[in-house]
């Protein structure tokens, strides 16, 4: 077996941030450059795999270190994409010559990756290389084995997916990406690092793998960065328990401050706010008076501007769905009018999601249409297909598509989930458009570059360098303007029309079909964590033996546990219930940290929680500048004594 794998070289964002400078560009000064972790995992798999490992890098000379360390981990030979006309390419030219690379070393039985980069946090290459070569895909893999004894043409893959795991079975070739849980990497041996010094890196341009100009390059990318602005955290001036301030006092200010009280709302300071500052461009709304009761909405009779790809949970509209939804009402007036929720289901049962068991259920596709309409949705599409249940990204991919090229929206926005990470990229692949990933904001505004106006984009708001930086992302030309979005961003609300269901036509090949799920795992105490009002969050400060602590506390207090990337990455948490940049967003109004630094990637996805209590043996540990209330020790010895100060007051 021959296998590619992907790696880049990124700057250290663990160990050093980085800055905007004046002219809107990024300085990476303070970061030293390093291999991405996660591809550091797709390599150990292909080690443990293939008999033959290829690395291949995209990127300046430099990029050689990161494929030296490639060579020193296993691989036996090493290519770099050095060339200008690469310079500025967003993912889909980014894919566009890593797949020409894979075809000019004669293609391979598995192409490899990171789930993503620590600079971008995209996690587009995979999926959209997969589509470039016309290969089937698995994102977020953690487990990958040749299937029979001598190694088959068939791979089998654990895909973590929200509150479990799948299990494929994937025809070769393949493109899959590797998650930070899966395949361990080795630490190279002496005599590995000194071949790895002295062998021979092949250099190849555009030119060298058949690529025109048109394909890759800053002029070619279909996504533009408007701008970038820094990320600062806010600084809260916590207040630590010790030296007069005993755990009673804690408490006290808990409770006035309606953290330890159950409410139908949440306090003003976990109130969802754009992170940007420009007004979104919408048509004035007529305004109401108390005395008049409410019309009803006429009729939608044009065609929608703003799709939303739905999904359902346990037989409802899931919240990120409602999220998108109402977001997209919101913004449809400024590009063109009209919101279309879209909907792949089995006849006779909900669209499908990574949440949902394999199958239909008892909630009809049409309910979940009367439950988009109630969002704001002016149209519901629906395609009803058995081969659409469950969730298989070419089979959706095509159906999306073809819809896509027939109705022509402005824009098509999705949820930040597994199944919208590993949908969206493909997708975008196939239409030849942009995409950002991840965003936590979006509004409509003109754009100017070069004295060309623009008018009405959307700009989409995305986390970027582990959260130190947000990057305003742009698709001035191509359409539709796509855009994955984090679940928890924005507020659901209802925003009732009048329910028009539109039936889209399903066409599948045999090859939209390869892809078999075999199984599935899911748990479902661990899918609503962006709904709850309490959450107690573990990170890398807490062990195999003290993590019971924080489900203690979680229990004692009426919380629901969650973590941070490196809980998960040690194992002590199932990745869907991972706070941050590459996990969710939540805002309850107690969030409890134990044994969390409050790296950049976490705070992200919690900063906006109305109190923060965090606990920390590091007094300088970042996150007390994130908390309003702070611990400093260690969890094993602080969180029992939290557990029974917080736990006695929410009995009451």
């Amino acid at each position: 077996m021959k296998a590619i794998v992907l790696v880049k070289q990124v700057p250290d964002l663990r160990h050093g941030g980085v800055g905007v400078r004046p002219d809107g560009t990024i300085d990476r000064a303070a970061a030293p450059p390093v291999t991405n972790p996660t591809d550091l995992h797709a390599l150990e798999a292909a080690v443990q795999l293939a008999d033959e490992v290829v690395a291949l890098s995209m990127g300046p000379a430099t990029a050689e270190a990161t494929l030296r360390d490639a060579l020193a981990a296993g691989a036996q030979r090493a290519t770099l994409l050095c060339d200008h006309a690469f310079a500025g390419s967003d993912t889909w030219a980014t894919a566009n010559a890593l797949a020409a690379a894979v075809l000019h070393d004669g293609g391979a039985d598995l192409v490899l990756c990171g789930t993503s980069a620590i600079d971008g946090e995209t996690g587009q290459v995979g999926p959209s290389v997969a589509q470039r070569l016309g290969w089937p895909q698995v994102t977020m893999c953690e487990a990958l084995a040749r299937e029979g004894d001598g190694g088959g043409d068939t791979i089998v893959a654990r895909r973590i997916v929200e509150g479990g795991y799948e299990q494929l079975r994937v025809p070769l070739p393949a493109v899959v990406s590797i998650g930070e849980t899966g395949f361990a990497p080795r630490y190279p041996t002496m005599m590995q690092r000194r071949r790895a010094t002295t062998a021979t890196i092949t250099h190849l341009s555009a030119a060298d793998v058949g690529l025109d100009p048109d394909k890759v390059g800053l002029a070619a990318s279909p996504t533009k960065v408007a701008h970038m602005t820094p990320a600062p955290l806010p600084d809260r001036a916590c207040r630590m328990v010790g030296d007069g301030f005993g755990y009673d006092d804690l408490v006290r200010e808990l409770r006035e401050r309606g953290a330890l009280t159950a409410s139908n709302g949440r306090p003003a300071a976990a109130t969802v706010t754009s992170t940007t500052t420009p007004a979104i461009v919408t048509a004035p709304s007529a305004s109401v008076s108390p005395t008049t009761a409410p019309v009803a909405p006429a009729p939608f009779t044009g065609a929608a501007q703003v799709w939303v790809m739905c999904a359902s949970e346990h037989g409802r509209l899931d919240r990120a769905s409602r999220e998108l939804l109402t977001r997209a009402a919101e913004l449809a007036p400024a590009l063109g009018g009209g919101v279309a929720a879209v909907l792949l289901a089995a006849p006779g049962a909900p669209g499908a999601h990574a949440t949902d068991d394999i199958g239909p259920d008892d909630t009809g596709a049409e309910d979940l249409a009367g439950q988009a309409a109630a969002h704001g949705a002016d149209i519901v599409y629906l395609a009803t297909d058995s081969r659409l249940v469950p969730y298989r990204a070419e089979p959706w991919a095509r159906v999306l598509a073809e819809a896509v090229r027939a109705h022509r929206p402005q824009a098509l926005l999705l949820a930040a989930t597994t199944t919208g990470r590993d949908l969206a990229p493909r997708l975008a692949s196939m239409l030849d458009t942009g995409l950002a990933a991840d965003c936590t904001d979006l509004y409509v505004a003109d754009w100017t570059r070069r004295g060309t106006v623009y008018p009405a984009l959307l700009h989409m708001v995305r986390p970027a360098m582990a959260g130190g930086v947000l990057a305003t992302c742009l698709c001035p030309t191509a359409r539709p303007q796509m855009a994955t979005v984090r679940p928890g961003v924005f507020a659901p609300r209802p925003t009732p029309r009048p329910l028009r269901v539109e039936q889209f036509p399903v066409t599948l090949t045999d090859i939209d079909e390869r892809v078999q799920v075999i199984d599935r795992h899911i748990g479902a105490a661990d899918v609503s964590l962006a709904d709850a009002e309490v959450v107690v969050a573990g990170g890398a400060g807490c062990t195999a033996d003290s993590w019971h602590l924080v489900q203690d506390l979680a229990a004692a207090i009426g919380g629901r546990v969650a973590a941070s990337r490196g809980a998960v990455e040690a194992g002590l948490a199932a990745r869907a219930q991972q706070v941050g940049q590459t996990g969710i967003t939540v805002r309850p109004r107690l969030y409890v940290a134990c044994g969390i630094s409050g790296a950049l990637q976490h705070a992200i996805g919690m900063h906006d929680s109305a109190t923060i209590v965090a606990v920390n043996r590091d007094p300088e540990a970042v996150i007390f500048k994130v908390a309003h209330y702070g611990i400093v020790g260690d969890v094993a010895t602080v969180l029992p004594q939290l557990t029974a100060a917080l736990g006695t007051v929410t009995r009451r």
